[in-house]
């Protein structure tokens, strides 16, 4: 059995980007092992590609743009359509609110990037990484051993490795297996998700609009607008819709912005159901990303929620290595979770809070939410405070640290 040091189990977007920042200890030695059930990446190998990287939008936080760039992953920054005005609305009300970064003394908000095109631009960035690749190849099972775990592989192999960071999106059964509970909510709503062309530009302009069924969110994305609709899944007369008669139906939910909309692409579509993992850190064994935790998409939070845990990940096991070339110990690695978990739970409250609210029909509830956001449209303080959180400022990272590993790796 081969034996590695660190065993990644996923290739998406996290565990790509969790390779990139262990640059630094990679570059000193660190002998890490990617799997991933898809092939290996290439120009000519675009139907094998992870299925994290399909046509899907991504929604950006500033702070997560701050990571790609402290990572030195420049190709995101100039593919990415920025978000410079968010407009809440609350359909059938009077509540309303404009947010604009230049009012707020911000550069943006953030921005949209599809999903295909940060796949690349992560790829370029670790394809010369000193790492062992094991593509097409999946972990059947996870053996605890005293000092790490060994991993079966469907093509018979097996390994060893003294740390495993789990990052397969929750799509496997080893979590399950390992007898880590998980704790589920079914919201009952899917989202349906596709690019849609508007008469006017966007301009930049984001809007979540608040409705009876659920929100609807239209964001920036190269010449067109990311559409986002949640709605409820016994809905089966919107879910059933054409495309004529669907594009009539959010025009009049969305009040015509952005003059409307006058084409939609093709359709995907998935549940919404919350899960997160009761102990995602076990000895020798964590899990992060989607893996650890997937959020209902109302405030856009999933992946950058997922980014926070990576650089946190990364900044850890960089400066332990650097120090003593050799893995934090077990209590640190539990330390660190427990500081995820923390920030998991404020991110998934808010979310919440976000459901409850707009989701009420009772009166006073309604009442209460378009007098906040008539309030909040009128204090730019509160307002500011209100973007802040959505750019994932509010959570400190450990940005120098790991700027001047990936720099000087």
């Amino acid at each position: 059995m081969q034996p590695f040091d660190l065993a990644i189990v996923g290739g998406g977007m996290t565990g790509l980007t969790l390779l990139k920042a262990l640059a630094p200890s990679i570059a000193a030695g660190l002998n890490v092992v990617l799997i991933e059930p898809a092939a290996m990446p290439s120009p000519t190998n675009q139907g094998g590609r992870s299925p994290s990287f399909d046509s899907r939008a991504t929604a950006l936080a500033e702070q997560t743009l701050a990571v790609f760039k402290a990572l030195g992953i420049e190709s995101v920054e100039q593919a990415i359509s920025p978000i410079h005005e968010i407009e809440v609305s609350d359909a059938g009300h009077i509540g309303h609110l404009t947010m604009q970064a230049a009012q707020m003394s911000l550069p943006r908000f953030g921005g949209v990037i599809s999903n295909e095109s940060l796949g690349d631009a992560l790829w370029q960035a670790v394809s010369g990484l000193k790492v062992q690749w094991r593509f097409e190849q999946e972990v059947e099972a996870i053996l605890p051993l005293p000092n790490g775990h060994q991993l079966s592989l469907n093509s018979g192999e097996k390994i060893t490795a003294q740390q495993v960071v789990l990052c397969d999106g929750g799509r496997s059964s080893l979590t399950h297996n390992l007898g880590i509970h998980s704790q589920q909510k079914d919201f009952h709503a899917v989202a349906r998700i596709a690019t849609v062309k508007t008469r006017d530009a966007h301009q930049h302009q984001a809007f979540e609009r608040f409705t009876a069924t659920g929100p609807i969110a239209l964001l920036p994305f190269g010449d067109y607008s990311a559409l986002v609709w949640t709605l409820p899944s016994d809905r089966a007369d919107l879910l059933a819709l054409d495309d004529e008669d669907a594009i009539d139906w959010l025009n009049q939910q969305l009040k015509h912005r952005l003059g409307g909309i006058e084409k939609i692409g093709e359709w995907q579509q998935y549940p919404l159901i919350q899960r997160s993992l009761t102990s995602p850190c076990i000895h020798n064994l964590m899990a992060i990303g989607n893996t650890a935790a997937t959020l209902h998409p109302v405030a856009g939070q999933g992946f950058n929620l997922a980014i926070r845990g990576v650089t946190r990940v990364a900044a850890l096991i960089n400066q332990h290595y650097r120090e003593q070339q050799a893995l934090p110990a077990f209590e640190q690695f539990q330390q660190l979770s427990q500081l995820m978990l923390q920030d998991q739970q404020q991110t998934v409250s808010f979310s919440h809070q976000l459901i409850q609210l707009f989701g009420s029909n009772a009166p006073l509830i309604q009442l209460g939410r378009n007098l906040a956001l008539s309030s909040l449209d009128r204090h730019p303080i509160f307002s500011k405070g209100l973007a802040l959180a959505g750019m994932g400022l509010h959570q400190p990272l450990p940005l120098d640290q790991i700027r001047h590993q990936a720099i000087s790796s």
